[in-house]
This record gives C-alpha cells, structure tokens and sequence, in this order.
C-alpha cells in the first residue's frame, strides 16, 4: 500500500461540497490490489480525519483496477 499525505480539513469540505453526483465512484489500494465499484449513497462523516460513509449492497460487487 502506497503512503498517501492525509487531505487538509479544507480541501476534503470543499471537496464534498461539490459532491453533485447521484453516483460516485469509489476505489481503494489494499493488500488485495486496486478495486473500484460504484455508489449512490455517499456522506461526509467528518473532515479530522477525513471520514465518508458509503453504502454498499451486501450483493454488490467490486472491479479490479490494473
């Protein structure tokens, strides 16, 4: 997993504020590699840290990203 600067509370408010998509694309870089899918429900949670809550449907599915 690559180290990644943490988002000033700044960028990461300004970000979601103009979060106007009914979809949002999610992706992750773990131990199992880069996956990405696809949600309609996104929130911010909090901007120290930087915190979304995304729901996923127990039958969804992710797509490995090369």
């Amino acid at each position: 997993m690559q180290d990644r600067s943490p988002l000033s509370k700044e960028i990461f408010r300004d970000a979601m504020a103009r979060l106007a998509s009914a979809v949002t694309i999610i992706t992750t870089d773990g131990e199992n590699g880069r996956h990405g899918f696809t949600a309609s429900a996104v929130c911010s949670v909090s901007d120290d840290p930087a915190t979304l809550l995304v729901c996923v449907n127990r039958s969804a599915s992710t797509m490995r990203i090369s």
